[in-house]
């Protein structure tokens, strides 16, 4: 029977074996009082990180002490007692084992932490900030981002082990360049949609026009097109790569308020002193009673020309809004038409004689 010879080398092996199942267990257990507020998703940031740090340490000290027991250790089987070539093929095989449990190690340990900042982020953050991009850019990134990491851990450890990524590399590059010519258009309108997002012109409920005549709300900015909702409900998707190029205005930017000019005119023969008054009254009036006037504003009125039948004259108010506008017309077209029946003015209109000889 075999004489394991127990020594100080074999015992303090063992120890190691020991002490890291052991580190190992009062990780666990520490990390079940101290990071259990991590398991709610509500919990703060170092909270969360620490306790989905918590299984790749548990693995990294066992798989380290078991290792580090390895190399310490001289005897194999039997009485056969590693030396010279055979002590250094051990320590090299330990050290790239070891080498390889560190990266992956990393590698898992960033993915984990990225992935819980950016549902941190979406969860405490996302909401407060004042620009929509974030909204836009945070969903795509958790998706993307871990995938990432995980490719950089891969050709780390193809490098570790002595593969050259130069050619994987190369190949990614121009594989990529394939992609990308067969996938022109998405790309373009990708790009465009990050020009768009960026840009912050544009936002959800805004009401818009295209160069071209397309006009509606805007329903949603996406990465490859533009939704937008047109006056007869229906649904209109535009390429970012269009929206780009188009010269598009945006009813509802800086404000929502929309400027109305309304031209007209009365009789020669009318008191212009009593027109004015008559006008400007029945506009304040509008204002009190009317939902379709935008805050802080005022009417305005002025005497614009000599006509053929009319001496012109101009008003001019602003509606809350794109839709507002056209009944806020409707509604001064119908109270300056009433006021000027009760007053008696008159508005002529042209007229064609036809004489006989």
């Amino acid at each position: 029977m075999s004489n394991f010879g127990f020594n100080s080398d074999l015992i303090l092996s063992l120890l190691l074996v020991v002490g890291s199942f052991v580190l190992a267990l009062i990780l666990e257990l520490v990390g079940d009082f101290v990071f259990k507020a991590g398991k709610n998703k509500n919990a703060t940031l170092l909270y969360r990180i620490a306790y989905n740090l918590k299984g790749p340490l548990v693995v990294f000290f066992i798989v380290s002490g078991f290792l580090w027991s390895l190399s310490l250790l001289d005897i194999v089987a039997g009485d056969l007692v590693l030396e010279g070539s055979d002590r250094k093929w051990l320590n090299d095989s330990l050290l790239i084992t070891w080498g390889v449990l560190v990266i992956v190690i990393l590698t898992i340990s960033f993915s984990r932490i990225t992935s819980v900042f950016l549902d941190w982020y979406s969860r405490k953050i996302l909401k407060k900030t004042a620009t929509e991009l974030d909204d836009k850019l945070v969903p795509p990134l958790k998706r993307i981002l871990p995938i990432i990491i995980y490719l950089l851990g891969a050709l780390q450890l193809l490098g570790y082990f002595g593969f050259s990524i130069s050619p994987i590399l190369a190949g990614l590059g121009i594989g990529g360049i394939a992609v990308a010519l067969a996938v022109q258009p998405t790309l373009s309108n990708f790009f465009a949609g990050t020009y768009v997002l960026t840009e912050g012109a544009l936002k959800e409920g805004d009401f818009i026009e295209i160069e071209g005549g397309i006009q509606g709300y805007v329903s949603s900015v996406g990465w490859r097109s533009t939704k937008i909702r047109d006056r007869f409900n229906n649904l209109v998707l535009i390429p970012n790569s269009k929206m780009a190029e188009s010269v598009v205005t945006n009813f509802y930017s800086p404000e929502t308020a929309i400027n109305i000019l309304i031209t007209s005119g009365v009789a020669y023969e009318e008191n212009l002193e009593n027109v004015e008054v008559t006008v400007k009254d029945t506009l304040q009036q509008l204002l009190s009673v009317s939902e379709n006037v935008a805050n802080n504003t005022q009417p305005r009125f002025g005497f614009s020309e000599f006509g053929d039948s009319n001496i012109n004259f101009w008003i001019f108010m602003q509606a809350k809004d794109w839709a507002a506008s056209f009944q806020l017309k409707s509604e001064i077209i119908k109270a300056v038409h009433s006021s000027f029946d009760k007053k008696g003015i008159t508005i002529n209109y042209p007229t064609r004689r036809i004489i006989k000889d």
